[in-house]
């Protein structure tokens, strides 16, 4: 039955996959939840699957995940590697929480490849975006993609964040490089951008305290 499920959810992908190559975009909606074990104890690191594909995101220390997705997603799933996977049907819900079961039964990134499972990330954030090069400059992309931006001129702020100097504006990490400026970045050299923020950022120190955008080139 589970082995059923799980070439239904990987088909289901493919449809999806298909859908989006045809209407260039589609509607997303905010989901959020909490993941715990058996014990209602929270299971941290886990990571987050939507219709089959790896998201890149991990739910945080506790067990908590919250993420934007796909109006028309079918599952979502969540993966750790001590407690397996746990699939949930997604019917619109603002809120899908999960609780692994007991004696759960683990299954290795390996076999779950083989039931239809995609861990490239890359998979999952290029469904139903345009092509980098289809924009004039790194700062129309930025508008389309991150929520909650505000851009003047070349100066990017991030609203509802401010380190403790009372910065607003983030940090460019590009290729591992911080820079001070991206507005010389052409889209056609762009592989990914990633904004991260409070947590997330935080491996970045007082420095990404007003956010920080990653930046990788090709």
């Amino acid at each position: 039955m589970k082995s059923k499920i799980m070439i239904f959810v990987f088909f289901t992908f493919l449809s999806i996959s298909v859908a989006v190559a045809q209407n260039g975009n589609f509607k997303t909606v905010k989901v959020k939840g909490l993941v715990t074990n058996a014990e209602g104890i929270p299971i941290k690191k886990g990571d987050v699957f939507v219709d089959s594909l790896k998201t890149g995101l991990r739910t945080n220390k506790r067990g908590e995940y919250k993420f934007r997705i796909p109006v028309k997603s079918n599952f979502i799933s969540i993966y750790s590697e001590e407690y397996g996977i746990l699939t949930m049907v997604y019917n619109g819900e603002g809120i899908v929480n999960f609780t692994f079961p007991k004696n759960n039964e683990v299954k290795t990134e390996s076999e779950l490849s083989k039931l239809g499972y995609i861990f490239d990330v890359e998979a999952f954030r290029n469904m139903g975006k345009k092509s980098f090069s289809e924009y004039t400059d790194i700062f129309q992309i930025i508008r389309e993609k991150f929520s909650g931006v505000r851009i003047e001129g070349s100066t990017i702020y991030v609203r509802g964040i401010i380190s403790l100097d009372g910065n607003q504006t983030p940090l460019y990490v590009v290729d591992g490089n911080y820079v001070t400026s991206i507005a010389n970045i052409n889209p056609d050299e762009l592989k990914s951008i990633d904004l991260l923020k409070g947590e997330d950022a935080s491996i970045y120190g007082a420095r990404g305290a007003a956010g920080v955008f990653v930046i990788s080139l090709k």
